[in-house]
């Protein structure tokens, strides 16, 4: 079967009923008469022209009031079209917003069902485990369906095999049915929505059926649903009480074939021919509410809306008639009014003249507020988006332009969770869970997505639940995203500061004090040994004497990077201690190795053979004296024999000053420490 494009809905309609124009209406210029004077006294030469001003005013008088009733009539009929227009323009935006929700709500019963006959047709080749009844197994999911009648299966001869319901009667000759022969005749796979038919209790059904294979991929039958289309009248009857009078609802499918429709009472029914054309110009013109000439109902003004995904159309019409039905009543008495009054009294028209030009500026101000407030909302910072139960975006506005570089039809039906970075991805889908449960009405949560150039970008969304206006049920959210990856650079930054030492760019006093807690607590829990290295330039102040102190901290720099690039594993840790003193933490590192890393360090550094003449006792370069300890952490044993290590470590280095500087000094070889719950490397 083949069915026309699919109509995009996500945008505003606009209204073009036809038939609304400026009415060019102007008076002639009417022609003055000029009276001609009586015989005049010889004597009275100023009474002539006294005469002749006032024969003009008199004139002019009846053309002041053509003119006046002219303008006056012409304002108020202009008054009328405009609102005649508003009246189209009202019932266009409800007809829209009518079809948009209409189709929601059918594309998720239809995804619903056609997951039901997916599974059935799935567990056709599959024995149930533990052992069910077979129809139980098979129908389950599709007979849990409301308003269905019956679900059942047809072999490739057109035989019934197998029915939701053991009383089922269904009429032989199932192989020419329409939704057995589109299956058979086309090799087709998907889901096929059947004409309405009589069903087996006598009332008018819906068939959706799903092509079932044999090994080969040849035709072995179909899963068949049959859906009450009582149900979806219904349905649509209850969204036609919630709106004006006189709308008519219609689905039908997309070669034009209606499927069920209802009507407002007193409202005509939806057009049920030629509906083929119609859903080819709604196709071409989209963004339009289009004005139909329906050979049985005469025009109509139609709003249209594709079910996402599926070959159905959902419409919604109403009486080009209904709708001026008011406005021609308004606009007779309105004229009759007007002419009274015009007739009656010059000064009650030219107040209501301009009691009309005072409402036409305000309605212009009220429009211009509108546009205003229409222009801020579409370029809002913040992105909005509808999701769905099945985490897919519905609706998302035009900031997803600025934000993530994509145009909104490109995210519409994608996950946000598909872009999001694997690290946030988990804890994202952890936050917004229970608001898609319904069990809490809004959440926040910040995470990292990919923008379009390939980026990673943070956004912190807002996300509401909504619910279901019929049954109440969470629908899915709504989630209002904001870029914050300035914020985030931001805090990096302030975090870096923190925690970083500016001179050397290693860790500051305080990273390493929260380091070592975190470490001490690891090793104790894995029973793994942990070194301190305390690390102190010799003879610095004499250094920074002599050469000054710009030359000093480029030597704290050039030492620091030796050390730095000693913490080799992504545990170790290296700090500066204070002034010219060093701290390297070595998790998993027992004695020995602590010892051998450093000695190396110590080398390291005499080999950079950055000059220091005060430097004493034969050398003339810059070298280090390193104090080390290890020890098997106790969790158990509290903070301070945590920092009785550390303090053997400092013993180590007074040691290795004493004994001439430019050397490695464990904790080993001193005096035991007494703290039990520390035990040498």
């Amino acid at each position: 079967m083949e069915f026309p494009p699919s109509l995009q809905h996500d945008h505003e309609s606009r209204v073009a009923p036809g038939g609304l124009g400026k009415a060019a209406t102007g008076p002639a210029e009417p022609r003055l008469m000029t009276v001609p004077p009586a015989p005049e006294p010889a004597d009275d030469g100023a009474a002539a022209p006294a005469a002749r001003r006032r024969s003009w005013r008199l004139g002019r008088l009846p053309a002041i009031c053509l003119v006046i009733a002219a303008a006056f009539g012409g304002g108020t009929a202009w008054d009328l079209l405009g609102s005649r227009q508003r009246n189209w323009q009202a019932a266009a935006e409800s007809a829209r917003y009518l079809s948009l929700l209409v189709s929601l709500e059918i594309g998720q019963s239809v995804e619903q069902l056609d997951q039901a006959l997916r599974l059935a047709a799935a567990r056709l080749a599959t024995a149930p485990t533990p052992p069910v009844p077979r129809r139980a197994f098979l129908f389950g999911g599709a007979a849990a369906q409301a308003d269905l009648r019956l679900v059942f299966l047809v072999d490739a001869g057109g035989s019934v095999t197998l029915a939701s319901r053991a009383d089922a009667a269904l009429p032989p000759g199932q192989a020419e049915m329409e939704y057995v022969r589109v299956h058979r005749d086309r090799s087709w796979g998907g889901l096929f929505i059947s004409r309405p038919f009589a069903g087996p209790d006598g009332q008018e059904v819906l068939a959706f059926s799903r092509r079932l294979a044999d090994a080969d991929d040849g035709f072995a039958g179909v899963v068949v649903a049959l859906l009450d289309t009582g149900a979806i009248r219904r349905r649509f009857a209850a969204h036609l009480r919630s709106v004006e009078s006189g709308f008519a609802l219609g689905l039908y499918r997309g070669d034009g074939v209606r499927l069920a429709g209802a009507a407002a009472p007193g409202a005509a029914q939806p057009p049920g021919e030629n509906m083929d054309e119609i859903i080819r110009q709604a196709a071409w013109r989209p963004d339009d509410v289009l004005t139909l000439h329906a050979p049985a109902e005469g025009p109509l003004l139609g709003a249209f809306a594709q079910v996402v995904g599926r070959p159905l159309l959902v419409s919604v019409t109403r009486d080009a008639a209904d709708i001026d039905a008011g406005w021609r009543l308004h606009a007779i008495i309105r004229g009759l009014m007007t002419v009274g009054l015009l007739i009656a009294l010059l000064a009650p028209i030219l107040l209501l003249q301009r009691e009309v030009v005072r409402r036409r500026a305000a309605e212009l101000a009220a429009r211009r507020n509108s546009d205003e407030f229409r222009l801020l909302t579409e370029n809002s910072g913040d992105m909005v988006s509808r999701i769905g139960p099945d985490r897919r975006r519905r609706y998302i506005s035009s900031a997803c332009r600025r934000i993530l570089g994509y145009a909104p039809s490109e995210l519409i039906g994608n996950a946000p969770s598909s872009a999001t970075h694997p690290d946030d991805r988990q804890p994202m889908l952890d936050a917004v869970a229970p608001v898609y449960a319904g069990e809490v009405e809004t959440a926040t949560t910040a995470y990292r997505i990919r923008h379009r150039d390939g980026r990673w970008i943070w956004l912190e969304a807002t996300v509401r639940s909504v619910r279901d206006p019929v049954t109440g049920l969470p629908d899915g959210i709504v989630a209002i995203a904001r870029d914050i990856t300035e914020r985030k650079r931001l805090e990096a930054e302030l975090a870096k500061v923190a925690t970083e030492d500016p001179l050397t760019g290693l860790a500051n006093r305080r990273a390493f004090d929260a380091g070592f807690g975190r470490e001490w607590h690891r090793c104790a829990g894995l029973r793994l040994p942990m070194a301190v290295l305390l690390i102190d330039v010799d003879q610095f102040k004499l250094f920074n004497d002599r050469y000054g102190h710009p030359e000093g901290d480029a030597c704290l720099r050039r030492v620091a990077a030796v050390i730095g690039g000693a913490a080799a594993h992504p545990v170790d840790l290296a700090a500066r201690y204070g002034g010219e003193e060093f701290i390297l933490l070595l998790p998993g590192s027992p004695l020995p190795e602590a010892m051998r890393r450093a000695e190396t360090i110590r080398a390291a550094v005499e080999a950079l053979a950055i000059p220091h003449a005060a430097a004493g006792a034969g050398r003339r370069v810059v070298t280090v004296s390193i104090g080390l300890a290890a020890a098997i952490p106790d969790v158990d044993a509290g903070e301070t024999v945590a920092e009785a290590l550390v303090q053997r470590a400092d013993r180590g280095l007074y040691e290795a000053k004493h004994q001439g500087r430019n050397r490695v000094v464990a904790a080993r070889s001193l005096d035991a420490v007494t703290e039990p719950a520390i035990q040498a490397g």
